[in-house]
């Protein structure tokens, strides 16, 4: 029961990081006429992919500490 509990974490938290860096090149990537509000979204959407990185590092250590 934990197992699978722990891998749903780990592989959202995963998911959710991936979305996050995509979603923050193509936000970089398509300036348009404001690049200084490309530049800024981009950046926060990096600082998600960080958070849900390390989220799902730490969820796996954790998970390894469990078994």
């Amino acid at each position: 029961m934990v197992n699978g509990l722990m891998l749903t974490l780990v592989l959202g938290c995963g998911i959710i990081a991936s979305l996050c860096a995509i979603t923050a090149a193509w936000s970089y990537l398509r300036r348009g006429r404001e690049p200084e509000t490309a530049d800024r979204l981009a950046r926060r959407w990096l600082v998600a992919t960080a958070v849900f990185g390390i989220s799902a590092l730490v969820l796996r250590f954790v998970w390894l500490l469990l078994l």
